[in-house]
Formats: C-alpha cells, structure tokens, sequence
C-alpha cells in the first residue's frame, strides 16, 4: 500500500508541476518560514517564528512541485482554499537526527528551523509534513498566509559583500550555490577568496558537475567573522565567528554542524540560492551535508576537496553515507520491513524500487565482495552506517570513502537528474 501511494504521489507532482504557472501565482522573490521544533524521540511540536521576505528567488520557476519524495520533512504550499499544491520541497533538519541518538530518550530541546518558497501573489496554506520511521509523512504543522500581511519582516541586509564566483546564467535557471564564510576574520578575505576558487576547481572536477558546468553558478556573501577558527569543544576551543559553527556534533569529533539557522539564512539571503555551502577556516578534518538544509566542510585538510563534494551528495540528492560507523546491525536505527527512502542504501525489503534495472542479470544479490564483483553494480553489504543488513550499489563510492573522485551509477543518476530538476 506505501508504495502505491508514493506511485501515486510521484505522477501527481509531475502533472501538477506541468499544470503551475510561476507567474501566476508568485512573485520573482523569496518567502522564509521560521519556526522552533521541539521534542524527544517520542514526540515532536512545531513553535512559529516569523515569515520573511527576501529579495530573490533562486530556485526554478517551472518545477515547482517536488517529485523525488526523498528527505525527513515536506513543505507543502496549496492555493487560499487548499485545492491545488503549488509548491513543494523535501529536506532534513539537525532536529531529526537529534532524536535518533540516545541523549533524546533522555531529555527534549529544540532547534531553530526555517523553508523558503516564492513568495506568493494571493493568500497560501503552508503545511509542513515530517516522516516516521514507516517512511510515511504525516502533517505536523499548518499555517495560513495573507501576502499583504504587515508582520511579515522585510529588513534590509547591507553589511556584507557579494561576488559572483562562477556565473553561467540567469538563476531561475541555474543550479545556484551560495559559499559563506565562518571563521574568517577582517584581514582573512583574500585567503576566503581563494578557498572559494580552489572548491571550485575541486567541484567541476567531479561528474556531473564536470560536464555541465554551464548549469552553476557560484556566488560568495564575505561575512566576515570576529575571530579566525571554528569551536573545537572536545579540545575546549571556542571562537567567536560568524554562524557558529562547531566540531563534536552529537559527540562525533568530525561531525561539523551549526544550529545557528537564523543567521546562515539571513546570510545566504544576500544573493539567489538553491544551496548552501559552509566553508570553515580551519584545518581540522570534518564535514556535514543535510538535505536542502546546508553542507560544511573544512577548508585546509588535505581530503577537504573530496570532502567537500561527498557532503554535497547529502545536501542536494539526500544520498546516504555508505559507510560503516559505529553500529553492528540495521535494527539498531533501520526499520528493516521498509525500504530507507535514500536512494543508494537498501534493506532489500523491495530492491525492485531501488536500483536493480542497474543491476546486471548475473549478479547475485546479496552481492559477495569478490574480485568479480568489484567494478559491477550489485547489492554490498555494510552502508547506511551499519555493518549487516543493509546494503550499497557498488564496492566503493564517494559516499563510501576519500579513495574515489566518482560517485556510483546510482548516486551518478540522482544528482543528474536533481540537476536537470534546478537548471533548465
């Protein structure tokens, strides 16, 4: 029955997508949606914030309506009398990891969240939806919008530069990536500068990216910061910089994160952005990459290049870790009777949805680790942060280890095809 309606909600997408007309609806400009969500692993509330508006819309003005059904959360946009869903975005937040590590069965917190949208013509009905670990989405927030309201915030940023770092075009048409600094100070910009060029060069270097290059744009916001590092808790270090950001996320020493969301948002605002890249300046081996939330990576570490686009496979094609980390099996954090809604992990619970018409005929599944089998698609056990029960596409893979510049055909696929949904 899941799969039914994911079927179902997939062929409504693209037929509503075909139907929106941007203009008729939206403004060439940006709604953000700010809201606490607090909880524990049992239960979670959504707390509203502010609505804002910001100067540009970066993201498409034809494929409006989500069709991937990928992420934790869903933002759903609806006309006044909630008939027609004319906008919607999938994403993960720091919140829903929070509450699958032992510290939420403890004690409840909450974090600072926002979604952006076009900002709408007429009045909107948003909803947000969160996935339970059926991988179904249930709503867990509903909110009503009239356009012409005065308490939507309307300040105006005129603190930082802006410099246009790789432009290819129009960015209603363009994939548009926005690099923020943290933890570069006054005297530091230069140095911010010439990261940015050499990400880059590391960026198109990788496929798909290389090949169409003319699909990105690169734009910098040079938010300087008071002091030059990153917060290293572990080693009792703490800088004062500009979003926050900070090493030991959830006690994992590499895992590099910020909760500063107001702030990274009012930044990235600056310019047009479909995603956001953190760039921290320091030399300390770390990351992160959330869905349609943020990436993060360390500037000066010898693997930072290869860092830098395995945490952009998390943030703009929701693919999952291939790795093992610290968990022996997948009942541990996996309902193992569902497919996980990643696209390059599998449970084997119905392999059929996920990549076996890559899989050749020959090939058993499960997918020994054998010489044979080395440079063939099959299904590997050991991914998803676990070692048994759950299973990757290939041997290796960017979202495996540092040792590769190439995603697997599978993660190939779904980053191509998320492009060609961003630029037309």
């Amino acid at each position: 029955m899941r799969n039914t309606i994911t079927i179902l909600f997939f062929l409504l997408s693209i037929n509503l997508s075909a139907q929106i007309n941007f203009d008729n609806y939206f403004e060439n400009k940006t709604l953000r949606l700010d809201y606490t969500i607090g909880g524990n692993s049992d239960t979670s509330y959504v707390f509203f914030e502010q609505f804002k508006e910001e100067p540009f819309w970066g993201g498409s003005t034809k494929n409006l309506v989500d069709k991937f059904n990928f992420g934790d959360f869903r933002v759903l946009v609806y006309d006044s009398i909630k008939t027609k869903l004319i906008y919607s975005r999938a994403y993960s937040t720091l919140f829903y990891e929070w509450i699958d590590i032992e510290e939420a069965k403890q004690l409840s917190r909450s974090y600072y969240e926002s979604v952006v949208m076009p900002f709408p013509k007429h009045e909107i009905n948003i909803q947000i939806d969160m996935r339970n670990k059926k991988g179904e989405f249930y709503k867990i927030f509903e909110i009503k919008l009239n356009p012409n309201n005065y308490f939507i915030v309307k300040d105006k940023q005129q603190k930082y530069k802006t410099k246009k770092l790789h432009y290819s075009g129009n960015h209603n048409k363009k994939l548009d990536i926005v690099v923020i600094p943290d933890g570069y100070d006054k005297s530091e910009m230069k140095k911010f500068h010439a990261d940015c060029k050499r990400f880059i060069g590391y960026f198109f270097e990788v496929e798909p990216f290389k090949t169409h290059k003319d699909k990105v744009n690169f734009w910098a916001v040079d938010a300087i910061s008071e002091e030059s590092g990153t917060d290293i808790p572990g080693k009792n270090i703490w800088k004062n910089t500009v979003i926050n950001t900070h090493f030991y996320t959830f006690g994992y020493e590499r895992y590099l994160t910020t909760q500063d969301i107001k702030n990274v948002r009012d930044i990235a605002a600056y310019v047009p952005y479909d995603q956001i890249y953190i760039l921290v300046n320091t030399p300390k081996y770390g990351g992160g990459g959330i869905f349609n939330y943020y990436n993060l990576c360390s500037a000066d570490h010898k693997q930072s290049g290869r860092v830098f686009t395995h945490e952009f496979g998390h943030a703009f094609a929701a693919l999952a870790d291939e790795y093992q980390y610290g968990f022996e099996t997948a009942e541990e954090i996996y309902d193992l009777s569902v497919e996980p809604w990643q696209v390059n992990i599998s449970s084997l619970a119905n392999f059929e949805e996920k990549w076996k018409d890559l899989v050749e005929k020959d090939t058993p599944i499960p997918t020994p680790e054998t010489k044979k089998y080395k440079n063939k698609v099959g299904a590997f056990e050991g991914a998803g942060y676990v070692k048994k029960k759950m299973y990757r596409p290939t041997v290796d893979c960017k979202m495996r280890s540092n040792s590769t510049d190439e995603f697997c055909p599978v993660c190939l696929r779904t980053i191509l095809d998320m492009l060609m949904f961003y630029a037309e």
